[in-house]
């Protein structure tokens, strides 16, 4: 059995309301164990947002990489609850510590004010983090083994919800003076008017050029995702169909650093319904 308090589920909601409600069309253990990889995931991607120092930042990044040694090394493990979560999950599910590795170390890039050079800096970014998210999910789901298939709609999915999820995080971002556009973007863009929150012409070219790489990335999972046999494990990465309605709503938006994107909550049942149903994004 793997250990989640009602708490925790209630957290995983809050936290990650599209990935928690995906996970209702999962059997129960992988539901289970898919919400306690999800607090994991908070847990690591927090770390930066959690602190005001870089430093610290690392240190708590530190701290889940200790825990995933101690996990996979037999030794015993610190008493805390999502980690004795992810300690269950990955020996019922044989999940690879790489993966897990892979997506500590892809959260640790963000410590820098400027992460990124060029777009395809980010988009392995989102492959290191969402994609290696996708992965182990797809392992608990049910997926004997990642095909070539599966590991590129895993990548893809990744890459489409990393730029949206980063979108959502807009206004947090340049309150604390950093900025995820890539640098190659940011020619023309006036950074302190960015950082004092004010709109302009190029911030809004700028950001149309980030929708269109969750298009991108949201035609190539589908791709993708024609080539692979998923079974029951398509729910694992349901919830990256509600990727490309979030960027399209933040393209709406006439102040992204005060106003949310967002969809409803009908929206986002009917989406998720119609995406499990078709196998697609």
């Amino acid at each position: 059995m793997i250990p989640l308090s009602p708490d925790m589920v209630e957290q995983a909601a809050q936290v990650a309301p599209d990935q928690t409600l995906a996970t209702s069309f999962l059997a129960p253990e992988a539901r289970a164990g898919m919400i306690a990889l999800i607090l994991f995931t908070y847990e690591v991607a927090r770390a930066r947002q959690a602190v005001s120092e870089p430093m610290l930042a690392a240190i708590r990044l530190q701290w889940w990489r200790e825990a995933l040694d101690e996990i996979y090394t037999g030794k015993t493990l610190r008493a805390q609850p999502t980690a004795q979560a992810l300690s269950a999950t990955i020996h019922m599910f044989d999940l690879p510590r790489a993966r897990l590795d892979a997506l500590v170390d892809g959260f640790g890039i963000e410590q820098d004010d400027v992460p990124f050079q060029t777009w395809a800096e980010l988009a392995e970014h989102g492959d290191q983090t969402h994609g290696n998210f996708n992965r182990l999910a797809l392992l608990i789901a049910g997926a004997p083994a990642i095909s070539a298939a599966l590991d590129e709609a895993a990548r893809q999915a990744g890459i489409l919800w990393r730029i949206c999820d980063l979108m959502a995080q807009w206004p947090r971002w340049t309150h604390r003076r950093q900025l995820w556009l890539p640098v190659e973007a940011q020619v023309g863009l006036d950074l302190e008017a960015v950082f004092a929150g004010k709109s302009s012409l190029e911030l809004t070219r700028v950001l149309r050029e980030a929708y269109y790489a969750v298009a991108l990335a949201h035609k190539a999972t589908n791709q993708a995702c024609r080539k692979a046999v998923f079974g029951q494990a398509f729910p694992a990465i349901a919830y990256a169909t509600l990727g490309l309605p979030y960027a399209k709503a933040f393209q709406t938006l006439n102040d992204p650093f005060r106003q949310v994107a967002s969809l409803s909550l009908l929206e986002r049942q009917l989406r998720l319904v119609w995406s499990v149903a078709r196998q697609r994004v």
